[in-house]
């Protein structure tokens, strides 16, 4: 499967799980300067930033270890401009990553969301 689409599949599974689990969908492929963010949702009070990782088979390891220090700071200044630009403010919010495995025809096999994956710790993020 073509790398585009298979994140795309993915994105698209990832909001039927998160709705599943009681997640409202807000914003999906939200773009900055600094990257992208997959899902944009709310659940339980929580303005939640998602990160959706979809792999076939485990060739390349699983998701979880594809989001690197490097790839949480982008993450981390792209939820600053979201939050900025619709001047968000005093809200809790988090990062969640959902690590989605599929087989060789496209099925999903298993999912693993780890909630609050990581956390904003100081530093200039800006």
């Amino acid at each position: 499967m073509h790398q585009k689409r298979l994140g795309n599949y993915g994105e698209y599974l990832a909001r039927v799980i998160l709705e599943e689990r009681g997640y409202i969908i807000r914003k999906t492929k939200y773009h900055t300067r600094y990257g992208e963010l997959d899902l944009i949702a709310e659940d339980e009070g929580y303005l939640v930033f998602v990160e959706v990782k979809t792999r076939i088979g485990s060739k390349f390891g699983s998701g979880m270890t594809a989001v690197t220090k490097l790839k949480q700071k982008r993450l981390i200044r792209s939820a600053l401009c979201y939050l900025l630009r619709k001047g968000i403010r005093n809200q809790g919010c988090r990062f969640d990553l959902l690590s989605l495995n599929l087989d060789s025809q496209g099925r999903l096999v298993d999912y693993d969301l780890v909630i609050n994956a990581f956390e904003v710790e100081g530093g200039n993020f800006y």
